[in-house]
């Protein structure tokens, strides 16, 4: 038996495949789901989903959302942003980082959801640019 994954942002689903195992980035760290795992939902943080379908490794990039892993061994993303390796320009990804990086060094207010932002931001590119690199 296999989970049926399905990854939708605002403008649409941009995956729906039958998958083996999925690995997904939780606000409180990578969390895998199998076949028969309970239902739960958990927070995303900007990463990479790893996912196994037909025997092949599959990445995507995805930003911050919410994963619902179902009865019947569904697991649903949504997500605001993804891209696959394909999509990723590594330059313009690099400076983006830089200057998100650049500015969290010189941030000096409050630790408030502007900074977090910021943050999310720089996971973000670093995201991107880890699906490009390909498996570690």
């Amino acid at each position: 038996m296999a989970l049926h994954l399905e990854i939708v942002t605002p403008r649409g689903s941009v995956v729906a495949t039958d998958a083996e195992e999925v690995v997904l980035p939780g606000k409180l760290g990578e969390f895998g789901v199998l076949d028969g795992h309970i239902p739960f939902l958990s927070a995303l943080r900007p990463g990479v989903i790893r996912y196994r379908e037909g025997g092949a490794a599959r990445r995507l990039a995805v930003g911050t959302g919410f994963a619902e892993v179902g009865a019947g061994d569904k697991v649903l993303v949504l997500t605001d942003e993804h891209a696959f390796p394909e999509d990723v320009d590594v330059d313009e990804t690099s400076r983006e980082l830089q200057g998100a990086e650049a500015r969290i060094k010189e941030w000096s207010g409050e630790l408030n959801v502007a900074h977090q932002e910021l943050l999310d931001e720089a996971e973000w590119a670093q995201a991107r640019l880890e699906v490009k690199k390909g498996p570690k």
